[in-house]
């Protein structure tokens, strides 16, 4: 995490940034990073998580362990039920195609039902930075025409 908070001052160094850290209270876990300028402590996952949701406007989401895994899921989720609309969730990395190929493979067996087809379309993989950084270019350019709309 401390990459993804230090980056945020590397995008624009004259912009004013501010680069938010949102933890959940745990005995093993490290101080917050040094790169944090706005802290956010919860005592259980879901309220994090909960945090976490309402303050994105995408979900990127790096191979990691199995808490990582867990909340790409819920994104999943949300996104499925439509409780999260127009958000992009963006899995980087060689697992998470996989896991996304498993869960067409055994979701969308015919004799289960267990998913749609879009359900299963919703997360968008990616190799590499790269990726991730042209789906998030075109996200925000979408809001921005969206925005102008607007006003």
């Amino acid at each position: 995490m401390a990459a993804a908070n230090e980056g945020t001052g590397r995008a624009d160094p004259n912009a004013v940034g501010r680069s938010v850290g949102i933890r959940v209270e745990l005995t093993f876990e490290q101080e917050v990073n040094a790169f944090v300028t706005e802290a956010y402590e919860h005592r259980t996952f879901f309220t994090r998580l909960h945090q976490f949701v309402l303050m994105s406007d995408a979900f990127v989401v790096m191979p990691g362990g199995i808490g990582t895994v867990l909340e790409a899921m819920m994104i999943w989720q949300l996104l499925q039920v439509g409780h999260l609309k127009g958000t992009p969730l963006i899995l980087a990395g060689k697992m998470y195609a996989e896991l996304v190929t498993w869960c067409h493979r055994n979701m969308l067996r015919p004799e289960l039902h267990l998913a749609h087809p879009k359900d299963i379309a919703l997360p968008q993989c990616v190799d590499d930075a790269t990726g991730v950084i042209r789906i998030v270019r075109v996200h925000h350019g979408a809001w921005l025409e969206a925005r102008q709309q607007d006003n």
